[in-house]
C-alpha cells in the first residue's frame, strides 16, 4: 500500500475518537460513531447492548472467509497533572497526545483507515468484522465475553482475528506478535493480632512485624525460571492497609492484596495449596480466580501474521506472550487470536500518546494483513 504519511481521513477518526469521554464502561458515543462509519462502507452493524455496557459487531460481506479486527473503545480515567487536555488530540513533534491515543484507540483508528481502504479495493471472496467493546479495560461481564456468546447463538463463524492491543513491548507497532497471556490469581491477605498499645508491642507480640516479613518473603520468591512459551511468573504487592489513624496503637487488624501472573507452570489449585502453606496460622488467606495460562492461536495462523508484517515492515516480529491479560482469552472460544498493536510503554500514562510513525505503520500492517488473509483463505 505505501502509505507515507497521516491523511485527514485517518487523523479525523483519531480526533473524534479521543474527543469521546469514554471511561470505562460509558462507551455507547464511540460504539455509535464507529457503528455509524462502517454502515457508510457497507457492513452490517449489530450494536450489543448487556445490562447498559455497549458493544459491537459489524460485518462485510458473506463469501469467503471471515477475518475479524477487535478492540475496545473504553479508556482508562485520566488521573492529573497532564500537559495536554487529555480529551482533545494534540499532534506536537511526531506524537499526538490523548487518553487512549496508545491504548488503543491509536490503533482502532489506525485499522478503520485501513478497512476503509480495503472494502474499496476488494477483489478476493472474503467477509471482514469489527468486534468492539466498552469494558474491557475492567475484564468485564459485558462486554467481548458476552459478544463471544452471542455469535456462537448465532453460528456466525469468524475464522482468524486481530487484536488491535498496545502490546509491543518494545518501540515500534507491529514488532511482537502477542499470543497468549499468562494467568492471573488476586490473593487477599489478613493478618490478626492483639490491638495494644504501642508500648506494650514487645508484650503482645506485633503481629505488624511478622506480616511485613511475610509479605517481603513473597516478594523476594522466584515461583519460576519461565517456560518454553511464557515468561518467568511474578508476584506483586498491589495494596497494604492497616486502617489505623493513630499513632500509638498497634491495630488487631492488617491486610495486603497481591496479584500473581503465573505461566504454564502452574494452575490455581498448584498456586494455592503453595500459598497456603506458606502463610501463618494467624494469617488468613482469599483468592480471587481470574484466568489461567492460556495460547490462544495454533501455529499456521501465527505463521500467517508473522509473515505478512514482516511483508511489510521489513522485520521479522518476535512472537510470545508478555504483557497483561487481553480480551483474546474470550475469543480464542471461537477463532485463532494474536494481538498486534502499539508500544505498551506509552497506555495508561499521563500525556498518552502514540506516534505518528506508530499510526502509520499500523494502518500498512493492518491493510496488508487483510489483503493477505484474502489469499491466505483461498
Amino acid at each position: 500500500m505505501g502509505i507515507r504519511k497521516l491523511d485527514d481521513l485517518h487523523i479525523d477518526i483519531l480526533r473524534d475518537l479521543i474527543g469521546f469521554e469514554t471511561v470505562t464502561p460509558n462507551g455507547q458515543i464511540a460504539i455509535d460513531y464507529v457503528s455509524n462509519f462502517l454502515r457508510n462502507l457497507g457492513f452490517r452493524c449489530f450494536e450489543l447492548n448487556f445490562n447498559g455496557i455497549a458493544n459491537l459487531y459489524a460485518r462485510f460481506g458473506n463469501t469467503g472467509r471471515n477475518l475479524c479486527f477487535a478492540g475496545h473503545v473504553d479508556v482508562v480515567p485520566p488521573g492529573n497533572h497532564w500537559t495536554f487536555p487529555p480529551f482533545e488530540l494534540t499532534r506536537e513533534a511526531g506524537k499526538l497526545y490523548g487518553r487512549g491515543a496508545n491504548d488503543m484507540k491509536g490503533p482502532l483508528a489506525a485499522c478503520l483507515a485501513a478497512v476503509r481502504d480495503f472494502v474499496r479495493n476488494l477483489d478476493h471472496p472474503m467477509s471482514l468484522s469489527i468486534m468492539l467493546t466498552s469494558d474491557e479495560e475492567l475484564m468485564g461481564e459485558n462486554g467481548t465475553k458476552k459478544i463471544i456468546d452471542f455469535l456462537m447463538e448465532k453460528n456466525e463463524k469468524i475464522d482468524g482475528c486481530i487484536l488491535c492491543e498496545s502490546c509491543c513491548p518494545n518501540d515500534a507497532s507491529g514488532n511482537y506478535i502477542k499470543v497468549g497471556c499468562r494467568g492471573s490469581l488476586n490473593v487477599e491477605f489478613l493478618s490478626h493480632g492483639t490491638q495494644c498499645h504501642v508500648v506494650n508491642g514487645k508484650i503482645f507480640g506485633n503481629h505488624l512485624q511478622r506480616f511485613i516479613s511475610f509479605l517481603n518473603s513473597f516478594l523476594n520468591e522466584n515461583l519460576d525460571a519461565g517456560t518454553e512459551k511464557f515468561a518467568p511468573s511474578s508476584i506483586e504487592i498491589t495494596s497494604v492497609d492497616v486502617g489505623n489513624d493513630t499513632r500509638n496503637i498497634i491495630p488487631n487488624l492488617a491486610t495486603a492484596r497481591l496479584n500473581i501472573r503465573f505461566n504454564d507452570a502452574w494452575n490455581f489449585e498448584k498456586l494455592e495449596q503453595f500459598i497456603k502453606e506458606k502463610s501463618p496460622e494467624n494469617i488468613e488467606t482469599k483468592f480471587e480466580r481470574f484466568y489461567e495460562s492460556v495460547i490462544c492461536s495454533d501455529q499456521k495462523f501465527i505463521d500467517f501474521v508473522e509473515k505478512s508484517i514482516s511483508r511489510t515492515t521489513g522485520i521479522t516480529p518476535e512472537v510470545g506472550t508478555l504483557g497483561g491479560n487481553s480480551d483474546a482469552i474470550f475469543i480464542r472460544k471461537i477463532t485463532d487470536v494474536v494481538e498486534v498493536g502499539s508500544p505498551i510503554s506509552g497506555a495508561h500514562i499521563v500525556d498518552e500518546f502514540i506516534t505518528e510513525e506508530d499510526l502509520i505503520r499500523l494502518r500498512e500492517i493492518y491493510y496488508n494483513i487483510m489483503c493477505d488473509f484474502a489469499k491466505y483463505s483461498q
